[in-house]
Protein backbone atom coordinates (compact mmCIF):
# COMPACT_ATOMS: atom_id res chain seq x y z
CA UNK A 1 0.00 0.00 0.00
CA UNK A 2 1.15 3.52 -0.75
CA UNK A 3 1.37 6.01 2.10
CA UNK A 4 1.32 9.80 2.06
CA UNK A 5 2.94 12.02 4.66
CA UNK A 6 4.64 15.31 5.29
CA UNK A 7 8.34 15.28 5.98
CA UNK A 8 9.36 16.68 9.32
CA UNK A 9 12.56 18.53 10.06
CA UNK A 10 14.04 20.73 12.80
CA UNK A 11 15.40 24.25 12.55
CA UNK A 12 17.01 26.57 15.02
CA UNK A 13 14.65 29.32 16.25
CA UNK A 14 15.46 32.91 17.05
CA UNK A 15 15.86 32.06 20.73
CA UNK A 16 18.36 29.35 19.86
CA UNK A 17 16.01 26.53 20.55
CA UNK A 18 15.42 23.88 17.92
CA UNK A 19 11.92 23.95 16.50
CA UNK A 20 10.34 20.96 14.75
CA UNK A 21 8.47 21.76 11.52
CA UNK A 22 6.91 19.86 8.66
CA UNK A 23 7.07 20.36 4.91
CA UNK A 24 4.43 22.22 2.96
CA UNK A 25 4.19 19.40 0.41
CA UNK A 26 2.88 15.91 0.86
CA UNK A 27 5.14 12.98 -0.06
CA UNK A 28 4.28 9.51 -1.38
CA UNK A 29 6.01 6.28 -0.45
CA UNK A 30 5.09 3.31 -2.65
CA UNK A 31 6.43 -0.03 -3.94
CA UNK A 32 7.75 -0.03 -7.53
CA UNK A 33 7.40 -2.81 -10.11
CA UNK A 34 10.92 -4.01 -9.22
CA UNK A 35 9.85 -4.48 -5.59
CA UNK A 36 11.78 -1.53 -4.11
CA UNK A 37 10.33 1.33 -2.06
CA UNK A 38 10.37 4.77 -3.64
CA UNK A 39 9.56 8.26 -2.29
CA UNK A 40 7.96 10.84 -4.59
CA UNK A 41 7.07 14.48 -3.92
CA UNK A 42 3.32 15.15 -4.17
CA UNK A 43 1.23 18.31 -3.90
CA UNK A 44 0.25 20.74 -1.19
CA UNK A 45 -3.26 19.36 -1.40
CA UNK A 46 -3.66 16.06 0.42
CA UNK A 47 -6.48 14.78 -1.78
CA UNK A 48 -4.56 15.44 -4.98
CA UNK A 49 -1.55 13.67 -3.49
CA UNK A 50 -3.73 10.69 -2.57
CA UNK A 51 -4.94 10.46 -6.16
CA UNK A 52 -1.35 10.58 -7.43
CA UNK A 53 -0.37 7.84 -4.97
CA UNK A 54 -3.19 5.62 -6.21
CA UNK A 55 -2.11 6.21 -9.80
CA UNK A 56 1.54 5.37 -9.08
CA UNK A 57 0.58 2.23 -7.23
CA UNK A 58 -1.67 1.10 -10.07
CA UNK A 59 1.03 1.71 -12.67
CA UNK A 60 3.50 -0.32 -10.60
CA UNK A 61 1.08 -3.24 -10.43
CA UNK A 62 0.43 -3.11 -14.17
CA UNK A 63 4.15 -2.89 -14.92
CA UNK A 64 4.82 -5.86 -12.68
CA UNK A 65 2.22 -7.82 -14.64
CA UNK A 66 3.86 -6.76 -17.91
CA UNK A 67 0.91 -4.73 -19.11
CA UNK A 68 2.56 -1.30 -19.12
CA UNK A 69 6.08 -0.05 -19.87
CA UNK A 70 8.24 -0.52 -16.79
CA UNK A 71 11.04 1.49 -18.43
CA UNK A 72 8.91 4.63 -18.60
CA UNK A 73 10.93 6.63 -16.09
CA UNK A 74 14.27 5.72 -17.67
CA UNK A 75 12.99 6.71 -21.10
CA UNK A 76 12.26 10.20 -19.81
CA UNK A 77 15.77 10.76 -18.44
CA UNK A 78 18.34 12.50 -20.66
CA UNK A 79 20.80 10.09 -22.28
CA UNK A 80 23.73 12.10 -20.93
CA UNK A 81 22.64 11.19 -17.39
CA UNK A 82 22.61 7.52 -18.32
CA UNK A 83 26.08 7.95 -19.81
CA UNK A 84 27.39 9.39 -16.52
CA UNK A 85 25.95 6.42 -14.65
CA UNK A 86 27.56 4.10 -17.20
CA UNK A 87 30.99 5.62 -16.57
CA UNK A 88 30.52 5.23 -12.82
CA UNK A 89 29.63 1.56 -13.27
CA UNK A 90 32.84 0.99 -15.25
CA UNK A 91 34.92 2.41 -12.43
CA UNK A 92 32.96 0.51 -9.77
CA UNK A 93 33.56 -2.84 -11.42
CA UNK A 94 37.34 -2.36 -11.47
CA UNK A 95 38.10 -0.58 -14.74
CA UNK A 96 40.84 2.02 -14.47
CA UNK A 97 39.83 5.66 -14.47
CA UNK A 98 41.80 6.22 -17.66
CA UNK A 99 40.01 3.47 -19.57
CA UNK A 100 36.60 4.49 -18.21
CA UNK A 101 37.17 8.07 -19.40
CA UNK A 102 38.28 6.81 -22.81
CA UNK A 103 35.13 4.70 -23.32
CA UNK A 104 32.92 7.50 -21.93
CA UNK A 105 34.37 10.12 -24.25
CA UNK A 106 34.03 7.92 -27.34
CA UNK A 107 30.39 7.09 -26.57
CA UNK A 108 29.70 10.75 -25.78
CA UNK A 109 31.13 11.85 -29.14
CA UNK A 110 28.75 9.51 -30.97
CA UNK A 111 25.74 10.59 -28.89
CA UNK A 112 26.34 14.30 -29.29
CA UNK A 113 27.15 14.21 -33.01
CA UNK A 114 24.12 12.01 -33.75
CA UNK A 115 21.97 14.31 -31.54
CA UNK A 116 20.62 11.53 -29.33
CA UNK A 117 18.73 13.13 -26.40
CA UNK A 118 16.80 10.13 -25.06
CA UNK A 119 17.18 6.35 -25.21
CA UNK A 120 14.42 6.20 -27.81
CA UNK A 121 16.47 8.47 -30.11
CA UNK A 122 19.31 5.97 -30.54
CA UNK A 123 19.34 4.83 -34.18
CA UNK A 124 21.69 2.31 -35.78
CA UNK A 125 21.51 4.00 -39.19
CA UNK A 126 22.51 7.37 -37.72
CA UNK A 127 25.50 5.81 -35.96
CA UNK A 128 26.58 4.15 -39.22
CA UNK A 129 26.22 7.43 -41.09
CA UNK A 130 28.27 9.34 -38.51
CA UNK A 131 31.12 6.81 -38.45
CA UNK A 132 31.20 6.60 -42.25
CA UNK A 133 31.55 10.39 -42.41
CA UNK A 134 34.37 10.27 -39.88
CA UNK A 135 36.19 7.64 -41.96
CA UNK A 136 35.85 9.76 -45.09
CA UNK A 137 37.47 12.61 -43.15
CA UNK A 138 40.50 10.48 -42.24
CA UNK A 139 39.50 8.34 -39.25
CA UNK A 140 40.99 4.85 -39.49
CA UNK A 141 38.83 1.75 -39.49
CA UNK A 142 40.38 0.59 -36.22
CA UNK A 143 39.50 3.88 -34.50
CA UNK A 144 36.02 3.78 -36.04
CA UNK A 145 35.54 0.33 -34.53
CA UNK A 146 36.58 1.66 -31.11
CA UNK A 147 33.86 4.36 -31.25
CA UNK A 148 31.30 1.75 -32.27
CA UNK A 149 32.38 -0.59 -29.47
CA UNK A 150 32.00 2.19 -26.89
CA UNK A 151 28.44 3.17 -27.84
CA UNK A 152 27.42 -0.49 -28.19
CA UNK A 153 28.82 -1.17 -24.73
CA UNK A 154 26.66 1.66 -23.39
CA UNK A 155 23.54 0.13 -25.00
CA UNK A 156 24.32 -3.31 -23.59
CA UNK A 157 24.65 -1.78 -20.14
CA UNK A 158 21.29 -0.03 -20.50
CA UNK A 159 19.66 -3.41 -21.16
CA UNK A 160 21.55 -5.18 -18.37
CA UNK A 161 20.65 -2.44 -15.86
CA UNK A 162 16.93 -2.66 -16.74
CA UNK A 163 16.79 0.78 -18.29
CA UNK A 164 15.53 -0.36 -21.69
CA UNK A 165 14.15 -3.54 -23.17
CA UNK A 166 16.42 -3.99 -26.18
CA UNK A 167 19.73 -2.93 -27.68
CA UNK A 168 19.08 -0.78 -30.78
CA UNK A 169 22.69 -1.23 -31.98
CA UNK A 170 22.92 -4.99 -31.52
CA UNK A 171 23.21 -5.82 -35.22
CA UNK A 172 25.96 -3.31 -36.02
CA UNK A 173 29.41 -4.81 -36.59
CA UNK A 174 32.82 -3.26 -37.10
CA UNK A 175 34.81 -3.37 -40.32
CA UNK A 176 38.00 -5.28 -41.04
CA UNK A 177 40.91 -3.16 -39.73
CA UNK A 178 43.44 -5.16 -41.79
CA UNK A 179 42.23 -3.37 -44.91
CA UNK A 180 43.24 0.01 -43.48
CA UNK A 181 46.46 -0.37 -41.51
CA UNK A 182 47.87 3.07 -40.75
CA UNK A 183 50.73 2.06 -38.47
CA UNK A 184 52.20 -1.29 -39.49
CA UNK A 185 55.03 -2.38 -37.20
CA UNK A 186 58.03 -4.53 -37.98
CA UNK A 187 60.39 -6.61 -35.89
CA UNK A 188 64.06 -5.74 -35.66
CA UNK A 189 66.50 -8.17 -37.21
CA UNK A 190 69.30 -9.73 -35.17
CA UNK A 191 71.84 -7.40 -36.77
CA UNK A 192 69.69 -4.31 -36.15
CA UNK A 193 69.12 -5.26 -32.52
CA UNK A 194 72.84 -5.82 -31.97
CA UNK A 195 73.67 -2.42 -33.47
CA UNK A 196 70.97 -0.70 -31.41
CA UNK A 197 72.21 -2.14 -28.10
CA UNK A 198 75.87 -1.37 -28.77
CA UNK A 199 75.18 2.15 -30.04
CA UNK A 200 72.82 3.04 -27.17
CA UNK A 201 75.29 1.82 -24.54
CA UNK A 202 77.78 4.43 -25.82
CA UNK A 203 75.16 7.13 -26.31
CA UNK A 204 74.62 10.35 -24.42
CA UNK A 205 71.83 11.12 -22.00
CA UNK A 206 68.52 12.17 -23.56
CA UNK A 207 64.79 11.80 -22.90
CA UNK A 208 65.53 11.77 -19.16
CA UNK A 209 67.63 8.56 -19.28
CA UNK A 210 71.32 7.75 -19.59
CA UNK A 211 72.68 5.50 -22.31
CA UNK A 212 73.11 2.61 -19.85
CA UNK A 213 69.51 2.99 -18.61
CA UNK A 214 68.13 2.96 -22.14
CA UNK A 215 70.27 -0.07 -22.98
CA UNK A 216 68.88 -2.01 -20.03
CA UNK A 217 65.36 -0.86 -20.93
CA UNK A 218 65.65 -2.11 -24.52
CA UNK A 219 67.32 -5.35 -23.41
CA UNK A 220 64.58 -6.11 -20.92
CA UNK A 221 61.85 -5.21 -23.42
CA UNK A 222 63.20 -7.45 -26.18
CA UNK A 223 63.92 -10.40 -23.84
CA UNK A 224 60.57 -10.39 -21.99
CA UNK A 225 58.08 -8.74 -24.36
CA UNK A 226 56.88 -6.38 -21.63
CA UNK A 227 54.85 -3.36 -22.73
CA UNK A 228 56.00 0.20 -22.13
CA UNK A 229 53.56 0.81 -19.26
CA UNK A 230 54.59 -2.46 -17.61
CA UNK A 231 58.29 -1.59 -17.86
CA UNK A 232 57.62 1.82 -16.31
CA UNK A 233 55.94 0.18 -13.31
CA UNK A 234 58.84 -2.14 -12.41
CA UNK A 235 60.70 -1.74 -9.12
CA UNK A 236 63.70 -3.79 -8.02
CA UNK A 237 61.44 -5.82 -5.75
CA UNK A 238 59.63 -6.99 -8.90
CA UNK A 239 62.69 -9.11 -9.81
CA UNK A 240 63.93 -12.45 -8.53
CA UNK A 241 67.52 -12.45 -9.76
CA UNK A 242 68.87 -15.22 -7.54
CA UNK A 243 68.52 -18.95 -7.94
CA UNK A 244 68.25 -21.10 -11.01
CA UNK A 245 64.92 -19.64 -12.20
CA UNK A 246 65.16 -15.82 -12.31
CA UNK A 247 61.88 -14.05 -13.00
CA UNK A 248 60.07 -10.71 -13.09
CA UNK A 249 56.56 -10.03 -11.73
CA UNK A 250 54.15 -7.52 -13.23
CA UNK A 251 51.44 -6.47 -10.78
CA UNK A 252 47.79 -6.77 -11.80
CA UNK A 253 47.31 -3.00 -11.57
CA UNK A 254 49.72 -2.53 -14.48
CA UNK A 255 49.07 -5.73 -16.45
CA UNK A 256 46.77 -5.40 -19.44
CA UNK A 257 44.53 -8.29 -18.38
CA UNK A 258 44.46 -7.25 -14.69
CA UNK A 259 46.27 -10.14 -13.04
CA UNK A 260 49.73 -10.71 -11.62
CA UNK A 261 52.09 -12.05 -14.27
CA UNK A 262 55.30 -13.89 -13.40
CA UNK A 263 57.62 -14.15 -16.40
CA UNK A 264 60.91 -16.08 -16.63
CA UNK A 265 64.14 -14.22 -17.31
CA UNK A 266 67.11 -15.35 -19.37
CA UNK A 267 70.15 -16.07 -17.25
CA UNK A 268 72.32 -13.56 -19.10
CA UNK A 269 69.65 -10.85 -18.72
CA UNK A 270 69.33 -11.62 -15.01
CA UNK A 271 73.13 -11.34 -14.59
CA UNK A 272 73.18 -7.96 -16.34
CA UNK A 273 70.37 -6.65 -14.13
CA UNK A 274 72.06 -7.94 -10.98
CA UNK A 275 75.31 -6.21 -11.92
CA UNK A 276 73.51 -2.98 -12.75
CA UNK A 277 71.64 -3.09 -9.44
CA UNK A 278 74.93 -3.46 -7.57
CA UNK A 279 76.37 -0.46 -9.44
CA UNK A 280 73.39 1.73 -8.56
CA UNK A 281 73.22 0.53 -4.95
CA UNK A 282 69.45 0.78 -5.28
CA UNK A 283 66.95 -0.32 -2.65
CA UNK A 284 64.15 -2.76 -3.34
CA UNK A 285 61.39 -0.13 -3.45
CA UNK A 286 63.04 2.19 -5.94
CA UNK A 287 61.83 2.24 -9.54
CA UNK A 288 64.25 0.57 -11.92
CA UNK A 289 63.56 3.04 -14.77
CA UNK A 290 62.70 6.20 -12.85
CA UNK A 291 63.33 8.54 -15.79
CA UNK A 292 61.31 6.54 -18.32
CA UNK A 293 58.18 8.27 -19.67
CA UNK A 294 55.76 6.11 -21.64
CA UNK A 295 54.52 9.02 -23.76
CA UNK A 296 58.11 9.70 -24.88
CA UNK A 297 59.09 6.08 -25.56
CA UNK A 298 58.55 6.17 -29.34
CA UNK A 299 60.56 9.37 -29.87
CA UNK A 300 63.32 8.12 -27.58
CA UNK A 301 63.74 4.86 -29.49
CA UNK A 302 63.55 6.59 -32.85
CA UNK A 303 66.45 8.85 -31.85
CA UNK A 304 68.54 5.84 -30.81
CA UNK A 305 67.69 4.04 -34.05
CA UNK A 306 68.98 6.99 -36.06
CA UNK A 307 72.17 7.03 -34.00
CA UNK A 308 72.68 3.33 -34.77
CA UNK A 309 72.06 3.86 -38.50
CA UNK A 310 68.79 1.91 -38.51
CA UNK A 311 65.90 3.17 -40.60
CA UNK A 312 62.69 3.90 -38.72
CA UNK A 313 60.49 2.95 -41.70
CA UNK A 314 61.39 0.23 -44.18
CA UNK A 315 60.63 0.01 -47.90
CA UNK A 316 57.19 -1.53 -47.27
CA UNK A 317 56.07 1.26 -44.94
CA UNK A 318 56.44 -0.71 -41.68
CA UNK A 319 57.88 1.21 -38.75
CA UNK A 320 60.01 0.31 -35.74
CA UNK A 321 58.54 2.05 -32.70
CA UNK A 322 58.83 1.06 -29.05
CA UNK A 323 56.10 -1.59 -29.30
CA UNK A 324 58.15 -3.17 -32.10
CA UNK A 325 60.47 -4.49 -29.38
CA UNK A 326 57.57 -6.67 -28.22
CA UNK A 327 57.04 -7.79 -31.82
CA UNK A 328 60.76 -8.64 -31.99
CA UNK A 329 60.53 -10.76 -28.84
CA UNK A 330 57.62 -12.81 -30.14
CA UNK A 331 59.12 -13.19 -33.63
CA UNK A 332 62.38 -14.44 -32.09
CA UNK A 333 60.41 -17.01 -30.09
CA UNK A 334 58.92 -18.37 -33.30
CA UNK A 335 62.30 -18.46 -35.06
CA UNK A 336 63.81 -20.34 -32.13
CA UNK A 337 61.37 -23.20 -32.67
CA UNK A 338 59.09 -22.53 -29.70
CA UNK A 339 55.63 -24.01 -30.10
CA UNK A 340 52.78 -21.56 -30.82
CA UNK A 341 51.23 -22.32 -27.41
CA UNK A 342 54.45 -21.45 -25.57
CA UNK A 343 54.76 -18.25 -27.60
CA UNK A 344 51.17 -17.32 -26.73
CA UNK A 345 51.79 -17.98 -23.03
CA UNK A 346 54.96 -15.86 -22.90
CA UNK A 347 53.27 -13.09 -24.89
CA UNK A 348 50.24 -13.28 -22.52
CA UNK A 349 47.79 -13.11 -25.41
CA UNK A 350 44.17 -14.21 -25.15
CA UNK A 351 44.19 -15.96 -28.54
CA UNK A 352 46.80 -17.82 -30.56
CA UNK A 353 45.73 -15.85 -33.63
CA UNK A 354 46.91 -12.58 -32.10
CA UNK A 355 50.32 -14.09 -31.40
CA UNK A 356 50.82 -15.74 -34.79
CA UNK A 357 49.09 -13.25 -37.09
CA UNK A 358 49.85 -9.84 -35.57
CA UNK A 359 53.04 -10.17 -33.56
CA UNK A 360 54.98 -12.81 -35.48
CA UNK A 361 56.94 -11.44 -38.44
CA UNK A 362 58.48 -14.00 -40.79
CA UNK A 363 60.77 -12.91 -43.60
CA UNK A 364 62.22 -14.53 -46.71
CA UNK A 365 65.27 -15.67 -44.75
CA UNK A 366 63.06 -17.59 -42.28
CA UNK A 367 61.08 -19.17 -45.11
CA UNK A 368 64.30 -20.24 -46.86
CA UNK A 369 65.62 -21.74 -43.62
CA UNK A 370 62.42 -23.75 -43.27
CA UNK A 371 62.77 -25.05 -46.84
CA UNK A 372 66.41 -25.97 -46.26
CA UNK A 373 65.36 -28.18 -43.34
CA UNK A 374 63.30 -30.38 -45.67
CA UNK A 375 64.83 -33.64 -47.04
CA UNK A 376 66.86 -33.16 -50.21
CA UNK A 377 65.20 -33.96 -53.50
CA UNK A 378 66.55 -36.87 -55.63
CA UNK A 379 69.13 -36.11 -58.29
CA UNK A 380 68.36 -36.19 -62.02
CA UNK A 381 69.38 -39.86 -62.35
CA UNK A 382 66.79 -40.81 -59.74
CA UNK A 383 69.23 -41.73 -56.96
CA UNK A 384 68.45 -40.72 -53.40
CA UNK A 385 70.94 -40.22 -50.64
CA UNK A 386 70.96 -42.57 -47.67
CA UNK A 387 69.11 -40.15 -45.45
CA UNK A 388 66.30 -39.65 -47.94
CA UNK A 389 66.05 -43.38 -48.50
CA UNK A 390 65.49 -43.90 -44.80
CA UNK A 391 62.81 -41.19 -44.77
CA UNK A 392 61.16 -42.57 -47.89
CA UNK A 393 61.17 -46.09 -46.44
CA UNK A 394 59.26 -44.87 -43.37
CA UNK A 395 56.69 -43.03 -45.43
CA UNK A 396 56.24 -45.76 -48.02
CA UNK A 397 57.65 -43.65 -50.88
CA UNK A 398 60.88 -45.63 -51.46
CA UNK A 399 59.80 -46.90 -54.91
CA UNK A 400 60.02 -50.54 -53.81
CA UNK A 401 58.19 -52.91 -56.19
CA UNK A 402 55.14 -54.64 -54.79
CA UNK A 403 55.21 -58.41 -55.48
CA UNK A 404 51.83 -60.16 -55.63
CA UNK A 405 51.64 -63.90 -55.14
CA UNK A 406 49.23 -64.78 -57.94
CA UNK A 407 49.04 -68.40 -56.86
CA UNK A 408 47.34 -67.32 -53.67
CA UNK A 409 44.58 -65.59 -55.62
CA UNK A 410 41.85 -67.56 -57.32
CA UNK A 411 38.96 -65.85 -59.12
CA UNK A 412 35.54 -66.58 -57.70
CA UNK A 413 34.22 -68.02 -60.95
CA UNK A 414 36.97 -70.66 -60.96
CA UNK A 415 35.45 -72.11 -57.84
CA UNK A 416 32.52 -73.31 -59.97
CA UNK A 417 32.50 -76.99 -60.74
CA UNK A 418 33.73 -78.05 -64.11
CA UNK A 419 30.36 -79.79 -64.58
CA UNK A 420 28.26 -76.63 -64.61
CA UNK A 421 27.18 -76.57 -68.26
CA UNK A 422 24.70 -74.90 -70.49
CA UNK A 423 21.59 -76.85 -71.57
CA UNK A 424 21.76 -76.94 -75.31
CA UNK A 425 18.17 -78.07 -75.85
CA UNK A 426 16.45 -76.25 -78.56
CA UNK A 427 14.18 -73.36 -77.81
CA UNK A 428 11.06 -72.45 -79.72
CA UNK A 429 9.08 -69.25 -79.87
CA UNK A 430 5.29 -69.55 -79.84
CA UNK A 431 3.05 -67.11 -81.57
CA UNK A 432 5.38 -65.77 -84.29
CA UNK A 433 6.13 -68.94 -86.27
CA UNK A 434 9.85 -68.65 -85.70
CA UNK A 435 11.58 -71.71 -84.35
CA UNK A 436 15.03 -71.68 -82.90
CA UNK A 437 16.80 -74.92 -83.66
CA UNK A 438 19.57 -76.45 -81.74
CA UNK A 439 22.60 -74.26 -81.65
CA UNK A 440 25.29 -74.90 -84.15
CA UNK A 441 28.50 -76.57 -83.22
CA UNK A 442 30.13 -73.20 -82.94
CA UNK A 443 27.67 -72.12 -80.26
CA UNK A 444 28.24 -75.39 -78.44
CA UNK A 445 31.92 -74.78 -78.25
CA UNK A 446 33.58 -73.18 -75.32
CA UNK A 447 32.49 -69.62 -74.65
CA UNK A 448 35.12 -67.03 -74.10
CA UNK A 449 34.95 -65.44 -70.68
CA UNK A 450 36.23 -62.00 -69.72
CA UNK A 451 39.85 -61.23 -69.15
CA UNK A 452 41.01 -61.28 -65.55
CA UNK A 453 44.60 -60.38 -65.07
CA UNK A 454 46.45 -61.69 -68.09
CA UNK A 455 44.65 -65.05 -68.59
CA UNK A 456 41.68 -65.75 -70.78
CA UNK A 457 39.16 -68.07 -69.19
CA UNK A 458 36.88 -70.39 -71.06
CA UNK A 459 33.77 -72.15 -69.87
CA UNK A 460 33.60 -75.87 -70.61
CA UNK A 461 31.36 -77.10 -73.47
CA UNK A 462 27.94 -78.36 -72.47
CA UNK A 463 27.30 -82.03 -71.80
CA UNK A 464 23.79 -83.38 -72.14
CA UNK A 465 22.10 -85.84 -69.88
CA UNK A 466 24.29 -85.54 -66.78
CA UNK A 467 23.29 -84.25 -63.41
CA UNK A 468 25.36 -81.37 -62.19
CA UNK A 469 26.74 -80.98 -58.74
CA UNK A 470 27.70 -77.59 -57.27
CA UNK A 471 31.26 -77.03 -56.19
CA UNK A 472 31.90 -77.30 -52.51
CA UNK A 473 31.76 -73.97 -50.81
CA UNK A 474 29.85 -72.29 -53.62
CA UNK A 475 26.27 -73.55 -53.11
CA UNK A 476 24.71 -76.57 -51.43
CA UNK A 477 24.24 -79.59 -53.76
CA UNK A 478 21.10 -79.13 -55.82
CA UNK A 479 19.84 -81.73 -58.28
CA UNK A 480 18.00 -79.03 -60.19
CA UNK A 481 21.16 -77.05 -60.80
CA UNK A 482 21.65 -78.70 -64.20
CA UNK A 483 18.18 -77.63 -65.31
CA UNK A 484 19.03 -73.98 -64.90
CA UNK A 485 19.59 -72.21 -68.17
CA UNK A 486 22.69 -70.01 -68.29
CA UNK A 487 22.62 -67.83 -71.37
CA UNK A 488 25.87 -66.67 -73.00
CA UNK A 489 26.50 -62.95 -72.96
CA UNK A 490 24.76 -61.20 -75.82
CA UNK A 491 21.70 -63.48 -75.92
CA UNK A 492 18.53 -61.66 -74.97
CA UNK A 493 15.70 -63.40 -73.16
CA UNK A 494 13.16 -64.89 -75.59
CA UNK A 495 9.52 -64.17 -74.67
CA UNK A 496 7.25 -67.13 -74.03
CA UNK A 497 10.17 -69.56 -74.39
CA UNK A 498 9.88 -73.12 -73.27
CA UNK A 499 12.48 -75.72 -72.44
CA UNK A 500 12.14 -78.73 -74.66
Amino acid sequence: MASIFKQKYTVEGKSGKRIRKQSKYWYIDYKTAEGTRKRVKGFKDKQATSQLAAQLEKEAELAQAGIVDKYKEHRKRPLIEHLADFKASLVNRGTTEKHACLVHNRAKAVIENCKFALIADISASKVQRYLAERRRNGLSIRSSNFYLQAVKQLCRWLVADNRTAENPLAYLTGQNPKTDIRHARRALSTDELDRLIKSTAKGQRHSGMTGKERTMLYTLAVSTGLRASELASLAWQSFNLSGSTPSVTVLAAYSKHRRDDVLPLRSDTANQLAGWKAEQKANEQSNIFAGFRVNKAAKMLRKDLEAAGITYEDDTGRVADFHSLRHTFISNLTRSGASPKIAQSLARHSTIGLTMDTYTHIGLYDERAALDSLPELPSFDGDKNDENKAVALKTGTDDTSVVIDKSAYKPAYKKLTKNAYFDSDSMSANGNGVEHSRKSDEDSKSLSGGLLGNKQVQLSPPVIGQKEKAAGGFEPPNNGFANRRLRPLGYAAIPNSRIS
